[in-house]
This record gives structure tokens, sequence and C-alpha cells, in this order.
């Protein structure tokens, strides 16, 4: 296993939910695919959980090369939830192709939260020698 990048984010819940309220739902769905939105519409901590998933989405564009060049179409990395909970990254358009560009094989990626701040950090996987 070659690691082919790392990205970490953190972000204030505070923050994240401030700005969340104040541009209401076209936000949320201009950052988020409706999957993520009806996970974390399932949690107690809405916006806790919602900003953990903004910063992994932060995360992964760091780790992968040339993550830039997806700009701000958050909706091309989309971070989800296995039944037990483990967040993981399904990618799409431009982001999908940049994994298949520098043969990634994974995304790992994982996110934590306090009161005050969500974080997470993401490392690309390359497979083989």
């Amino acid at each position: 296993m070659n690691i082919a990048g790392i990205g970490i984010d953190a972000i204030k819940i505070e923050r994240f939910e401030n700005a969340a309220r104040e541009y209401g739902e076209n936000f949320l769905k201009k950052m988020f695919t409706e999957k993520e939105i009806e996970y974390g519409g399932t949690k107690k901590g809405y916006y806790m959980h919602m900003a953990g998933k903004f910063a992994a989405k932060e995360a992964v564009k760091k780790a992968l090369p040339d993550g830039a060049e997806i700009g701000l179409n958050w909706q091309e990395i989309e971070i989800l939830n296995s039944s037990d909970g483990k967040p993981y990254v399904v990618l799409h358009g431009h982001a999908k192709h940049l994994m298949e560009k520098y043969e990634l094989s994974e995304i790992l990626v994982s996110i934590s939260h306090t009161r005050e701040l969500a974080a997470s950090n993401a490392l690309a996987v390359k497979n083989g020698s």
C-alpha cells in the first residue's frame, strides 16, 4: 500500500451552523448530497455531524493529487456512513476522474467532534509497488 496524499481540516461547529442558518436549505444542498443530508437528519447533533462531513470533504480534497481542480463542487465528494456509523468516501464527477487518473484504490477518512470543533483527516491510498 502506498500513500498518494494526506489531508486534514477542522471547522468551528458554531461557524458552520451560523452559515447554514443564514443561507438556509440552499447552502446545505450546495454542500451535501441528499444521502448526506438525510443521514445528518437522523442525528441528535445535526450541525455537529454536518460540520464533520464538511471537514471530511475538505480533507479529501487536500488528500487527492490535484484536488484543487475540483473547485467548489462539494457534491463530487460524498461522505457516507456504514451501518456501524463509520464514514467512507464516494467520489463523483471530476473527483472520481482524479481517483482513476492517479490509480487510487481508496480514500480513507476519519471524523472527530468536540462541542466546539469538527475535524477530519483523509488518506489517499494507491495499491501496488
